[in-house]
């Protein structure tokens, strides 16, 4: 009986061997920079998790910086850097960028319950709506990459972590991770799991600079657009959204969002992105939101002297600081 017993024992033991090593490896690189505390987060080689990075930043921050202006939304907001925007703003004003990856309705939502809950003051806010991903989740997201920060969504730590860890247990992750950890050379391949761009992130606005591409650009325009024509189709006619994004759960967040923001007494602003698409929201959405929100409401959204170069534009997603600086300068005119 001893003896099957420690059969039993060196079998479990062989077994989980793997999954150990995993676990260890998984502790030891912490790829995702979800385990341990960092300073700095910039030029990740792992696509971050924005939502935690943000979230983390300001917690680690704010009892010595004391933020009070927030820009919400999501990667776009990329554009609009809190320096640039500290201009517009009071002289003694906080600004902080925090944005999430695929920013939904519900996390911008979150955010401000996050802050207004803990009694943070909330004198700015500069809100980013995007037609394609704005009201698509009215709930926390699954996967690695926009699941929101346990501080902010209020659901189970453990449950965040293991999304991270399954995440890592792909085997198309696994690969690239330790490819790339071995050679440090980035190929092709590897797109979509290691980090190709040279990002920085300020240690204290959370800022978001994309190094490599604005420099191509500003040396040679002609060779980056050149290079990337098959990316930028060819737009024919404005279009409108024949959908509703805005629906009963999506109402709630937004009245939910206004309501701190008027509790807050807060001066804020909601700029409608101006993307490549050059589709507009649908012009039930966009009645909804002009009599919610009245005047605080920026549409550049559709066809516009933004959305026609597309010079504005690293690629058809994401525009550039200075699309968001020109939005600034019309919205605090």
């Amino acid at each position: 009986m001893v003896k099957f017993l420690k059969n039993i024992f060196r079998f479990s033991l062989i077994c989980s061997l793997p999954f150990l090593i995993l676990l260890s490896s998984y502790i030891y690189f912490d790829p995702f920079k979800v385990i341990r505390d960092y300073d700095d987060y910039s030029f990740p080689f792992v696509i971050p998790n924005r939502d935690y990075v943000s979230t983390s930043v300001f917690i680690k921050n704010y009892k010595r910086e004391q933020y009070d202006s927030f820009i919400l939304g999501s990667s776009r907001t990329l554009a609009f850097k809190p320096s640039s925007w500290k201009n517009y703003l009071e002289y003694e004003s906080k600004p902080f960028m925090f944005d999430a990856s695929k920013e939904s309705i519900y996390g911008i939502y979150t955010k401000l319950r996050f802050l207004d809950t803990r009694k943070i003051p909330i004198k700015n806010a500069l809100i980013l709506f995007c037609r394609d991903v704005t009201f698509k989740e009215v709930k926390n997201h699954s996967g690695h990459l926009f699941i929101k920060h346990p501080d902010v969504s209020n659901e189970s730590k453990f449950k965040f972590h293991l999304e991270f860890f399954k995440a890592y247990l792909d085997v198309k992750f696994l690969f690239n991770f330790y490819a790339y950890k071995i050679s440090g050379d980035y190929k092709s391949y590897m797109t979509g799991y290691i980090e190709k761009r040279k990002i920085t992130f300020d240690k204290i606005t959370n800022e978001i600079n994309i190094l490599d591409q604005e420099k191509e650009i500003n040396e040679s325009p002609e060779k980056y657009y050149q290079g990337r024509k098959d990316i930028f189709y060819k737009r024919t006619i404005e279009t409108t959204d024949s959908e509703n994004q805005i629906k009963a759960e999506q109402l709630f967040f937004l009245n939910g969002i206004k309501a701190i923001l008027e509790k807050n007494k807060t001066s804020y602003k909601i700029v409608l992105s101006p993307l490549y698409e050059q589709k507009k929201f649908s012009k039930k959405d966009i009645k909804l939101l002009k009599n919610m929100f009245g005047e605080k409401i920026y549409d550049f959204s559709g066809k516009n002297f933004l959305t026609e170069d597309k010079h504005n534009y690293y690629e058809t997603s994401h525009f550039r600081p200075k699309v968001g600086n020109l939005i600034l300068e019309k919205i605090y005119q």
